[in-house]
């Protein structure tokens, strides 16, 4: 997985995993890569340093990282982010793990169109993004972890 800083046409920067170049410009393509602060599509990759750790300099590095899950809420935004997701589990029905099968069926005119949430494994999550169904990622918020 590579880690992407991106930054959309409005200069709102934020972060993202994809397996490849290749599937974030997929992506991209289809507009499938979202701003999460306004919503645009017309999102494009930002340039970043390589950040090469080796040896004893893992642990030290990765003890300055900021945790990520950690700035949303001291940057004010993790209060918005549970409001979003919770809005976003309310207004969904719970599929639990038939999630992928479910998606698919909706793509596929198979069941009535709904918006649902549930859990998928990674594999059936690539094989969703490789047959071109899209999905969101609900993130573990801080608020959530024990």
């Amino acid at each position: 997985m590579i880690r992407y800083q991106l930054a959309c046409e409005h200069e709102h920067a934020f972060e993202a995993w994809f397996g490849s170049i290749a599937a974030f410009e997929k992506q991209r393509a289809r507009a499938l890569v979202v701003c999460p602060q306004c919503g645009s599509t017309h999102v494009d990759r930002s340039p970043m340093a390589p950040a090469v750790v080796t040896g004893k300099a893992k642990v030290s590095a990765a003890k300055a990282q900021p945790d990520n899950a950690n700035l949303a809420v001291h940057s004010g935004t993790g209060a918005e982010l549970q409001k979003l997701k919770a809005t976003l589990l309310e207004n969904s029905e719970a599929v639990g793990e038939r999630f992928a099968e479910e998606a698919r069926k909706i793509h596929f005119n198979e069941a009535a169109p709904r918006s649902i949430h549930g859990q998928a494994s990674f594999d059936e999550a690539r094989g969703l993004v490789e047959d071109g169904i899209p999905f969101g990622v609900l993130p573990i918020l801080p608020s959530e972890r024990n």
